[in-house]
């Protein structure tokens, strides 16, 4: 029997409670309105996680005693043989006693969250469908988070938070600031709010962050980043970081896009390479997979992962093995990704993604 999906429709109300964490033997207090996962984070654990709202399975953990809530339908992402077997996904539960569960809780960065009311100052449209979107807070905030990180966004009346990733490195933005790449979502309640010219422009805006494992990991070895759509904004922040700090490392960057028109913030990636530590190189790849060709567009065609093992691994000979990856965009291109790398010799645990979804895929 699916015992979650039943709880889901009849089982108890969520209420206050303890989660006492195994092997570590943490305890932490859960509210009624709030997840484990969201729990955990707060009280400065690090639990393994990268989405927050059920699509990674990364939180995934055992339930050993106890009983849990789900606000979601697991069956969608964990097998039936793992529901029997007590595992859920900790972003998607909440407690309705004292339990025990189990996970593996690693020594990743994690930096206490700060919620806080903000509005929107400021919003440029970079393509048809990705806007750049300041939200300003009410009091100066430390940035405390590092580049690659997210946020959540919500406003009255949205059933859950926005998650969106930084589109800036924390020392390059304003005390008060944080900037963001937003794609609009046909149907999203949250987009379709901020892409409305009509909106209230004084409505208030929570902010709750930072979060996310996505950051750079300190090695001397190169970096591939793949960026496709709105998930430029964390490769983009990560790489400010890079010139930041001077980092002693060659970079390929390669952006898939659709067409010239979906292509944005070249010139600040032209400056992030101009900038990048001048005993390293910094190669920068636009590609397009939808470009008529007819257009006269010289760069690079195709989908983003078939050009690269083409152009590079194939034909320029280059060894990858022991590089490091970053990529961050569509679930299907950063998969394909995945197996490139992997194909070629780079191992899962070098290779550090976040894959953007919307709320039509939960």
């Amino acid at each position: 029997m699916n015992i979650y999906k039943y709880l889901w429709f009849l089982g108890d109300k969520p209420k206050d409670g303890k989660v006492t964490i195994q092997p570590s033997n943490k305890t932490i207090e859960v509210k009624n309105n709030q997840s484990i996962l969201s729990a955990a984070l707060d009280q400065g654990l690090d639990w393994p996680h990268d989405c927050k709202f059920g699509s990674c399975t990364s939180c995934k953990a055992q339930l050993t005693k106890g009983r849990i809530k789900p606000t979601s339908d697991y069956s969608q992402v964990l097998s039936k043989e793992e529901i029997n077997d007590g595992y859920f996904l900790a972003c998607q539960a909440r407690v309705t006693m004292d339990c025990e569960v189990e996970v593996e809780l690693g020594d990743l960065v994690r930096v206490p969250s700060i919620k806080t009311d903000a509005i929107i100052s400021k919003t440029e449209m970079l393509t048809n469908d990705i806007m750049k979107v300041v939200v300003q807070t009410k009091n100066n905030i430390e940035h405390a988070g590092l580049p690659g990180m997210w946020a959540e966004l919500s406003i009255e009346g949205l059933d859950r938070p926005r998650s969106y990733s930084y589109a800036a490195a924390p020392k390059n933005e304003q005390p008060n600031e944080f900037t963001f790449f937003i794609r609009k979502v046909p149907g999203g309640k949250f987009t379709e709010w901020l892409f409305d010219n009509e909106r209230d422009f004084n409505q208030k805006v929570v902010i709750n962050g930072p979060f996310g494992s996505f950051y750079l990991r300190e090695k001397n070895t190169p970096i591939i980043c793949i960026a496709g759509g709105s998930g430029l904004a964390p490769i983009k922040s990560l790489l400010e970081g890079g010139v930041i700090n001077q980092i002693k490392r060659d970079v390929i960057f390669l952006f898939g896009a659709r067409t010239q028109e979906d292509l944005y913030c070249i010139k600040e990636i032209e400056e992030l390479k101009l900038n990048w530590n001048k005993e390293h190189n910094f190669e920068f790849i636009p590609v397009l997979n939808m470009e008529p060709e007819e257009s006269g567009w010289t760069g690079g065609r195709g989908m983003v992962t078939d050009y690269f093992e083409e152009k590079y691994i194939k034909e320029k000979g280059l060894e990858i093995s022991d590089w490091q990856g970053y990529l961050c965009g569509p679930p299907p291109m950063v998969d394909a990704a995945c197996q490139l790398l992997e194909k070629h010799g780079i191992n899962s645990d070098e290779i550090f993604y976040d894959k953007f979804t919307d709320s039509s895929n939960l």
